[in-house]
């Protein structure tokens, strides 16, 4: 792809000015091509940021077509360079042509540009191989034997066995204080101003360094409580999270990512209502609520988020021209929307739609709330009692609420709290779901599960929130770094056999490795470091799991299916965990290991082999937790494989290209697979290409649960239910996640952006609270008409190509602003593509 002359101008602009990084070699091959492509030059690879380097012929990315906040980016050669005034003529490759803004064109050309110098960037890794050798050297430097740990590192990684996630792979090596880990939580916030500042402060130089940050924000008190050393109240928990939001707008990070912040609140707050609220975007379900919702707050908190604005003079003879003028204007929808902005004298709209826009949202679930779901039972929102507090007690509160942070502990330490509101917990329950199905969050977090189940009770610490994207439950200033096992690449494509013991050597080898990252990456906040070096945690998850299960010959989410996914997580949690062992014999334990009786009989930990806990007690082990499943969806949409543990959202997928635009494409699995398939074609493919949306819910949720039970941390994965799915039915599966064991997750409705039928349920029953019989999950695999799958592609194919109408941006149901193609879902709690896979929120 790349011309000699680029090649050796380049590794000489490395010996020169980079020693650091690696010069590109003959046998270099890996430059991936389209999406893959651009992500691996714009995230991950090295640049020379002054560019001093920067010259005639030199690859470059700029952006070719400025859209706001989704600008489209193109690559292309340097045709000039004029430093005296700042500017650079460029080629934009052919690829990229059909987007380009033809304002920067110049000399009459279709693919000439000049852009300012600051707007080009010059990538020096421009082959995976540079930037797998880059990783392994600088992570294998942690090792008093060097060499060989460089080899296994550097093999693994240029074969894609295992793909770290985006910070290692652009920190690692770089020469810059860019934080290695993805995953940071805060402790809870303490309950002043000065609380307030310093947790704000703390949060921004996380997300500068490139870390995504959770936050509980149960500890501040609720609207209307008395400030008392100011004469005053409180604006309340909700107004300062919001405050806390922003900071992901104002924070630019390292390596062409923006910032990613997760904030929670508890299911007995008493604004927790406000907070389900505040990201309800659409007027006419806020409208609903307002009119139908069963509960009074709710119907109260609804009304204060949106407004009604009556129809200006103009306004009102405009729609009156266009009910008159119906047979000219020809067209029903218009005639229709004048009909009812007549009708009603106005527009109801959205109070403040920013606000928390810079933060995903979840609930803090306890056990005690879903009893009372299931017992029909009053609900008390409450917190500790300051109006009536002695001088004593409020010291007490002063030092310790952010410590503790939970209202029932809280009482049984004799505290007073005060009973704001009373409500039905069904009617709490019912409006979660509401806004989960109809906006797609918040999101539910199972907070007394993690807790459960976390190996951190060993140690003495609890769970206060997830990173943004929900797969690691962490303890005040934990921190995480991510790693995935391409499962893709543990199957024998020809026999269909999986490769088991190569599985078996990869995660060893992925274990060493990410505990190196704990001692490679650049520390910031002497609480993050202590944390981190005191409970070594990784996160070693997966991506390629469904591309396995095709290769392998079975349905995801069937019996067999699930048989297998069972046996692969089973094997990666106890090799992981014995790798760790060997670990700590040879490096030492985790510092926080105080009591190894005590870590072997943890909720998770008694579900382990007994050699694994009788190796622990007899020798330690290296890492307090091991497993977590993250979305992966850029390094997964680079290595081209399905993400995390998701199953493939669609087999054809569109591109734009020289040819025009949505030129229908196989994707890349399924070419591969009919090569070791002849008797398939593209049109007539088996049952085991099953897409996310042909699964049943509970066959999503129910591969969740299976995989739940292997892994220490949580899992990233996104239940996909049909279109006119009921907020009763969204309900069914949460239900059934927690009844699985699952620490949290999320249900995506296709098309619930568009609902026009508000509806809280479509039968009678309320949620199935059944146990999760794990000996009878999954369908038969069946021989599906391979004519049936591809009229069903093609439906999908034409919706997608249906855009013109809609926005573009980083938002559930906008078009992907990258691809230009597919639609934005929730996958996991990460905004993904479904047509690019490229994740424009939370990026990981």
């Amino acid at each position: 792809m790349y011309a000699k002359e680029l090649i050796a101008s380049l590794n000489q602009d490395i010996r020169e000015h980079f020693p650091y990084l690696k010069e590109i070699e003959d046998s270099y091959q890996m430059v991936f091509d389209g999406v893959s492509r651009m992500v691996v030059l714009d995230r991950y690879a090295q640049k020379d940021n002054t560019l001093k380097t920067l010259k005639k012929n030199d690859l470059v990315l700029t952006v070719i077509k400025d859209d706001g906040w989704f600008p489209t980016r193109g690559i292309g050669n340097i045709v000039e360079v004029d430093r005296i005034n700042g500017t650079c003529d460029i080629k934009i490759e052919e690829e990229y042509v059909h987007s380009i803004d033809k304002d920067l064109l110049i000399n009459n050309s279709n693919n000439i540009i000049r852009k300012n110098l600051h707007m080009v960037e010059k990538p020096l890794e421009i082959f995976y191989e540079q930037i797998a050798w880059r990783v392994a050297k600088a992570l294998s430097n942690q090792e008093e034997n060097q060499p060989p740990h460089l080899e296994s590192f550097y093999n693994e990684l240029k074969d894609l066995n295992i793909v770290p996630a985006g910070r290692v792979l652009y920190g690692a090596g770089s020469n810059s204080d860019v934080t290695f880990f993805n995953c940071f939580v805060m402790p809870f916030i303490k309950d002043s101003r000065e609380g307030i500042s310093i947790h704000r402060k703390e949060v921004m130089e996380i997300m500068s360094h490139g870390g995504g940050v959770g936050t509980n924000g149960s500890t501040l008190r609720p609207r209307g409580t008395v400030a008392k050393t100011v004469g005053g109240r409180s604006s309340g928990a909700v107004s300062w999270l919001n405050d806390l939001s922003t900071l992901t707008h104002l924070v630019e990070q390292g390596g062409s990512r923006r910032g990613a912040q997760m904030i929670m609140m508890a299911d007995w707050h008493p604004d927790i209502i406000e907070f389900i609220i505040s990201k309800m975007q659409n007027p006419k379900i806020l409208r609903w609520l307002k009119e139908n919702g069963n509960d009074k707050l709710i119907r109260d908190e609804a009304s204060r988020k949106i407004k009604f604005s009556p129809l200006t003079s103009l306004d009102r003879t405009l729609y009156e021209y266009a009910v008159n003028k119906e047979a000219d204007i020809n067209d029903s929808a218009v005639v229709r929307e004048a009909r009812i902005k007549l009708d009603e004298g106005g527009t109801w709209e959205v109070n403040n739609p920013a606000f928390l826009s810079g933060a995903n949202i979840s609930v803090t679930i306890t056990h005690k709330f879903m009893q009372a779901v299931e017992n029909n039972e009053d609900w008390e929102l409450q917190f500790p009692d300051l109006d009536n507090y002695t001088k004593e007690e409020k010291a007490f509160y002063d030092e310790n609420w952010s410590k503790i942070g939970d209202i029932n502990e809280w009482k049984a330490l004799g505290y007073k709290v005060k009973t704001y509101y009373k409500m039905k917990a069904r009617d709490l329950w019912d409006l979660i779901n509401f806004c989960a199905n109809y906006s797609a969050e918040p999101g539910i977090f199972f907070i007394d599960t993690a807790n459960d189940m976390t190996n951190a009770k060993a140690y003495d610490m609890k769970v206060v929130a997830t990173n943004p994207c929900g797969e690691q439950p962490l303890a005040p200033y934990s921190v995480c770094n991510l790693a995935a096992i391409n499962l893709a690449n543990f199957v024998d494509k020809t026999t269909k056999e999986i490769l088991y013991d190569k599985l078996r050597q990869t995660v060893r080898t992925c274990v060493r490795m990410q505990d190196n990252v704990i001692d490679a990456t650049p520390y910031f906040l002497e609480a993050n470091k202590k944390q981190a070096l005191g409970e070594r945690r990784v996160g070693l998850g997966v991506m390629g799991l469904h591309d396995l299960l095709i290769y392998h010959g079975v349905r995801y989410g069937s019996v067999a299916g699930n048989q297998i996914v069972d046996k692969i997580f089973e094997l990666m949690a106890t090799e992981a965990y014995r790798a760790s062992i060997e670990l700590a014999k040879e490096k030492g334990s985790f510092p926080f290991l105080i009591s190894p009786e005590r870590f072997i009989n943890t909720g998770y930990m008694k579900k382990m082999p007994e050699d694994i806990r009788q190796d622990i007690l007899k020798y330690g082990i290296r890492n307090s937790h091991l497993l977590t499943i993250a979305p992966t969806g850029s390094t997964g949409t680079m290595v081209g494989v399905s993400t995390g543990l998701e199953p493939y959202f669609g087999f054809k997928f569109y591109r734009s290209g020289r040819l025009g635009k949505n030129i229908e494409v196989n994707a890349k699995i399924v070419d591969e697979w009919l090569k070791y398939n002849p008797g398939y074609s593209a049109t007539n493919l088996p049952d085991i290409f099953v897409a996310a949306m042909d699964l049943a819910p509970e066959d999503h949720a129910d591969t969740q649960c299976i995989i739940q039970r292997w892994v220490d941390s949580s899992i990233s994965k996104t239940v996909n239910a049909p279109r006119g799915y009921s907020v009763k039915d969204v309900e069914k599966i949460y239900t059934r996640l927690y009844k699985g064991g699952a620490k949290g997750g999320t249900v995506y409705v296709d098309g619930s952006r568009d609902a026009q039928v508000l509806s809280l349920t479509t039968d009678e029953q309320h949620p199935a609270l059944e146990q999760l019989n794990f000996d009878q999950l999954g369908v038969e695999v069946d021989n599906r008409s391979g004519q049936q799958d591809d009229e069903k592609l093609h439906t999908v194919g034409k919706m997608r190509g249906i855009n013109q109408d809609r926005k573009i941006g980083a938002e559930v149901g906008d078009v992907c602003p990258i691809c230009k193609e597919g639609t934005m879902i929730d996958a996991g709690g990460c905004v993904t593509c479904n047509n690019c896979n490229v994740q424009l929120k939370c990026g990981l």
